[in-house]
């Protein structure tokens, strides 16, 4: 029969095969637990095939949600900077002012200038607080481990399932 000629039941193809060329006496028709090695093989990539494109959808919606915390601290960090350049600004103008007055100019300058940069240095703190709290995409690289010991395992079982049935 040929290779690519359909199984009168419909099922799916049959090999041809002599048996002068079958060194190992197993009959084309021998199935592993029902189902031969082909369609064992075949669902075994049809199922890996979906947990990969799971775990893609699984990673891109982690590192959306991670995307979002990192712009939040890179904010507060560009508006702690804002405020730090404001402070500078303030602090020269301090020692404008220093120089042309004696007392109320540049100790009001001194004032607005360290106070500034406190609350600039503050806001920026806390911008890279935000940033140090995110993290990579913990749960996708949890299910990768699982999908890698499931794959290990389905290939395992379908080996032993061949040798004991050779």
């Amino acid at each position: 029969m040929d290779p690519t000629i359909p199984r009168s039941n419909g099922d799916g193809f049959r090999a041809h095969v002599d048996d002068a060329s079958d060194t190992r006496g197993v009959s084309p028709d021998t199935s592993f637990g029902g189902r031969g090695f082909g369609e064992l093989f075949s669902e075994f990539m049809e199922q890996a095939r979906r947990l990969m494109r799971a775990e893609f959808t699984l990673a891109r919606a982690e590192l959306r949600s991670e995307a979002k915390k990192a712009s939040a601290g890179a904010g507060l960090m560009a508006g702690g900077a804002v405020v730090l350049l404001l402070g500078a600004f303030t602090f020269v103008a301090f020692l404008v002012a220093a120089l042309a007055e004696l007392m109320p100019v540049w100790a009001s300058a001194l004032i607005v200038a360290v106070l500034l940069l406190a609350v600039g240095g503050a806001v920026a703190w806390a911008g890279l607080g935000r940033l140090k709290r995110v993290h990579g995409p913990q749960r996708t690289i949890q299910t990768l481990k699982e999908d890698g010991q499931w794959a290990s395992r389905t290939a395992h079982s379908m080996k032993s399932q061949m040798h004991g049935h050779a």
